[in-house]
């Protein structure tokens, strides 16, 4: 009788042990997150590309189709657009428990940095991110979905966002991107346990230069400065002082007005296809200077020596507008 009641208690708390085992491990497990639909309307931006940061304004909103009892809607309202220095304004906010939703919606007025790429420059196309996350929820607790009706509200056939740089650029696309992003670290909190992970959305702006009028810009001033230093195969050999005048005012011009064109970029270390463009026009420039020269000595010689000077400064005369038309082309494709 006695192990019987020994091995009825032994049972017993075995049985208590697992039970409580498995309410802890239950109390472990992280939360159910919520799903956040998402979706921004883009009233206006403006481009600073010397900066390399655009000014957004547009409209953003989050809905949670479903909530469950002891929804916690000040979990949802804690965002952040995490690559502007603006602060999030809401304008709106509706929690119905009867249909079971929650929605939220305001406006911002953004800053943002952008990493541009000037390599193709005045051909580029820049992509622009508003990218949205929550400042102190990880992806436990609150997920960032796309609202399937994003693009229907912002159609870019309806020309319905204003860009405030006249007609320099066009928006070519929109979209919007779920992902995830780690940080490497746990912010000093005890209950993190290795890197917090963070849901975050990206809405994608892709826009295009249109390249004309700058183009326009750039080519009569060029036009001009190669017109002068075309003008010394026309000059006589023995007039050098009239020619390198000729050739040296337009290396200055050149230079000058590559300058000002590069006050409008960001200093960056690679080469644009203007400056190609420009360095192309210094090396026809100097190869009128050098080929001046070269036919003042052999004016200054025998019969002979004129001779190749004049044969030179013929050949010149075409060598020069064919070939600088030709490494023009294949530079702008």
């Amino acid at each position: 009788m006695y192990k019987k009641i020994l091995s009825l208690l032994f049972w017993m708390i075995l049985i208590q042990s697992i039970c409580s085992a498995m309410s802890q491990n239950k109390l472990s497990l992280p939360s159910r997150s919520v799903r956040c639909k998402t979706g921004i309307y883009i009233k206006n931006l403006r481009i600073d590309q010397a900066n390399e940061e655009f000014k957004v304004l547009f409209y953003w909103w989050i809905r949670v189709d479903s909530i469950e009892k002891g929804f916690n809607a000040q979990k949802v309202k804690q965002i952040e657009f995490i690559n502007s220095v603006n602060e999030v304004e809401i304008t709106q906010e509706i929690l119905d428990t009867i249909k079971g939703y929650y929605y939220l919606t305001g406006v911002c007025q953004s800053t943002t940095p952008f990493k541009a790429d000037y390599h193709r420059f005045p051909y580029d196309k820049q992509n622009l991110f508003i990218s949205l996350e929550n400042k102190n929820h990880n992806i436990n607790e609150i997920v960032f979905v796309s609202d399937p009706s994003f693009q229907n509200f912002n159609r870019l056939t309806d020309g319905n966002i204003e860009i405030l740089n006249g007609d320099q650029y066009s928006i070519s696309n929109l979209s919007s991107v779920n992902s995830t992003y780690t940080y490497n670290t746990n912010f000093g909190d005890p209950l993190v346990t290795g890197n917090d992970i963070y849901s975050r959305i990206n809405f994608r702006v892709e826009i295009s230069r249109n390249p004309t009028g700058i183009m326009l810009k750039l080519g009569l001033p060029l036009f001009l400065v190669l017109v002068l230093s075309y003008l010394v195969f026309f000059i006589p050999d023995h007039e050098i002082s009239t020619a390198s005048a000729l050739t040296v005012t337009s290396l200055l011009a050149a230079i000058a007005f590559q300058w000002t064109i590069n006050d409008s970029l960001p200093k960056v270390s690679y080469y644009t296809t203007v400056d190609r463009v420009f360095y192309l026009v210094y090396s026809f420039i100097f190869y009128a200077m050098a080929q001046t020269v070269f036919t003042y000595n052999l004016s200054n010689g025998n019969s002979r020596a004129k001779k190749i000077s004049q044969t030179i400064e013929l050949h010149s005369r075409w060598i020069f507008p064919v070939s600088f038309v030709t490494i023009l082309l294949q530079i702008l494709n």
